[in-house]
């Protein structure tokens, strides 16, 4: 399952980009991500990693899990967060990714979400999808209210 959105923000691609590449702020703009604190580092860490609850939800319906991310890619134009656990097992991946271009001085963002796992695909798409959509709208409200 892959999903993306694309949005244009009133705000410094600078700006959007020190949100974008800190996954604390997450919980503030985007539903999906109900929490991420920060984590010690593991061996193997390519960068900053938080312990991070997703949570969705279907008509009464709700799910969380609790998966540890890793910041893997950070520029100055893009950001990639990726499922990094610890316990020596394997996991379903998940990959954040968020691209900024500046547009005349705002920022054009593209939104990314992936997850290869066998759980739930049908209905997790459409969650998943709905839940990247809410956070197009609530991002530009989080960056203005900063």
């Amino acid at each position: 399952m892959k999903h993306s959105s694309e949005l244009l923000v009133q705000a410094d691609p600078a700006v959007m980009m020190d949100v974008l590449a800190d996954l604390a702020t997450y919980p503030l703009w985007n539903d999906l991500v109900s929490n991420a604190e920060p984590t010690e580092a593991a061996d193997g860490d390519a960068g900053p990693a938080w312990l991070t609850t997703l949570r969705a939800q279907v008509g009464p319906f709700a799910r969380s899990k609790q998966l540890r991310f890793v910041r893997d890619r950070s520029t100055e134009s893009s950001v990639r967060f990726i499922r990094h656990e610890v316990d020596g097992r394997d996991h379903a991946q998940w990959t954040m990714e968020a691209d900024v271009a500046n547009v005349d001085g705002a920022s054009a963002v593209t939104l990314g979400l992936s997850y290869d796992g066998g759980l739930w695909i049908p209905a997790l798409g459409g969650v998943l999808s709905s839940a990247i959509e809410r956070a197009t709208e609530r991002l530009p409200a989080y960056l203005e209210q900063r």
